[in-house]
């Protein structure tokens, strides 16, 4: 799968299409019956009715033997909040409060430059990191130290990042467009839906799913705060399937953005491109299913020879 180095939030259709060209020449086409739109077959359709999951509780394979699972949906033991999480909470709540004020501000303002959009942008820095900050209690689960004070500092630091690379995009929209039309400006801009709400009940998913982004109506974006892991491709996995059960349009493609804010302020995001075809597709179908065989069991499957550290349960099982 490719690795890309844009800013999924303000990027280059132009550059993302020659990547997902060369993903559909090397992967092919989707077999039919592993579109979302044919829920109702035996490959997609669910193994339980009346259960269902969020597809990070299929996706986050953290535990190799479905332990979490049985924690969560079996013995209702809510994962401990960590720094980690918290910290995915912030990033998440920023990306999408920068792309919605990108967009409000332009409405606004008019069609500003690029500078003039930056500084709007960083007018309202603190008081929106604040108000993130209120509505994720983030000084309750971290009280008022260093953590807290790290979290603020990296939350400043993507802001003012986003800021700068949405001011950058209008700059370039601007500089090759002879008669600029706020609307296309805009849309071009920022070409992203946040948070796009779809029902992925009739795959045995939630009804109330929501994509980190959706972009160009054909490519889900899942954001990601910590390290690589091989299993994050689920997620995009689980969306793709859900928006096509749910809007019946296909969706090919998918990108995990890893962003990642270092001591030194710089902001570093690296996004993995997957063409979602058939192979990834029957894997997430079986981790689903499995994942809903541990329901029906409930049994406690034990714990795994080796417990991963990075476990959101490892606290609990260790």
């Amino acid at each position: 799968m490719g690795n890309v180095l844009l800013c999924m939030f303000f990027f280059e259709m132009l550059e993302i299409d020659k990547i997902l060209r060369q993903l559909r020449s090397i992967y092919g086409s989707i077999s039919e019956e592993l579109r979302g739109w044919n829920w109702s077959n035996d490959i997609l359709s669910p193994p339980i009715e009346g259960v269902y999951l969020g597809v990070s509780e299929i996706a986050n394979r953290y535990c190799p033997t479905y332990r979490d699972i049985y924690l969560r949906r079996i013995l209702c033991t809510p994962a401990p909040y960590s720094y980690k999480t918290i910290k995915g909470w912030i990033y998440h709540a920023i990306c999408k409060k920068i792309v919605e004020k990108a967009k409000s501000n332009l409405y606004k303002y008019g069609l500003i430059p690029g500078s003039e959009l930056y500084s709007t942008l960083l007018i309202d820095k603190h008081n929106l990191i604040d108000s993130i900050f209120k509505e994720y209690n983030v000084l309750r689960y971290l009280g008022t130290g260093q953590e807290a004070e790290k979290l603020r500092r990296e939350a400043e630091s993507l802001y003012s990042f986003l800021a700068l690379q949405a001011a950058a995009k209008l700059d370039r929209v601007l500089s090759k467009t002879t008669k600029p039309d706020l609307e296309s400006i805009i849309s071009k801009i920022v070409s992203v839906d946040v948070e796009r709400i779809v029902n992925g009940q009739f795959l045995g998913l939630s009804s109330d799913l929501r994509i980190d982004m959706f972009a160009d109506r054909r490519i889900v974006i899942e954001i990601k705060t910590g390290d690589t892991r091989d299993f994050h491709k689920y997620a995009v996995v689980g969306y793709a399937l859900a928006v096509e059960s749910d809007l019946e349009i296909p969706v090919d493609y998918g990108i995990v953005s890893y962003i990642h804010v270092h001591e030194n302020s710089h902001v570093k995001i690296r996004n993995k491109v997957y063409f979602i075809g058939d192979e990834l597709r029957r894997e997430f179908v079986e981790v689903r299913d499995e994942v809903f065989n541990t329901i029906r069991r409930g049994v406690d499957p034990g714990k795994p020879q080796h417990c991963p550290e990075y476990c959101i349960y490892y606290g609990v099982c260790s």
